[in-house]
């Protein structure tokens, strides 16, 4: 029964992954999801890549990340409560080594990019799954 009363609750869904460079995919709420520096064990910096992250891909080199941004949402007039805004869609190249962050970008200037700096095409975005 104790499961079943926590199980609703905020932040049972919330979650970390680790990048390289020491970074991180942090998720706070459903649509807060973000990349952020590591700090130290359950510490985060400022936001690298701001909410919400949908895609990402990595190697030793580079993390990519495919990002839509997030609107109030109409449903609910008096709250603050936020919701993926699809016609916002941003993509995002962080060079681990020089720790630069570039973005966001349409998908074209994107590709453009990753042909610019040798990125591998066999480096491709995955939906974030956990």
């Amino acid at each position: 029964m104790t499961f079943l009363l926590t199980s609703g609750c905020a932040g049972l869904g919330d979650y970390d992954i680790s990048l390289p460079g020491g970074y991180s995919v942090v998720r706070t709420s459903a649509h807060q999801v973000t990349i952020s520096r590591q700090v130290s064990e359950g510490v985060w910096g400022e936001r690298v890549v701001p909410a919400k992250v949908v895609q990402i891909a990595w190697d030793e080199r580079y993390i990519l990340a495919k990002q839509v941004g997030l609107m109030n949402d109409p449903m609910r007039t008096n709250s603050s409560y936020q919701i993926p805004d699809e016609s916002v869609v941003g993509y995002w190249i962080i060079d681990i080594q020089t720790d630069e962050t570039r973005g966001p970008m349409t998908e074209e200037d994107f590709a453009a990019r990753r042909k610019q700096d040798g990125i591998s095409d066999s480096l491709i975005l995955k939906t974030i799954q956990r």
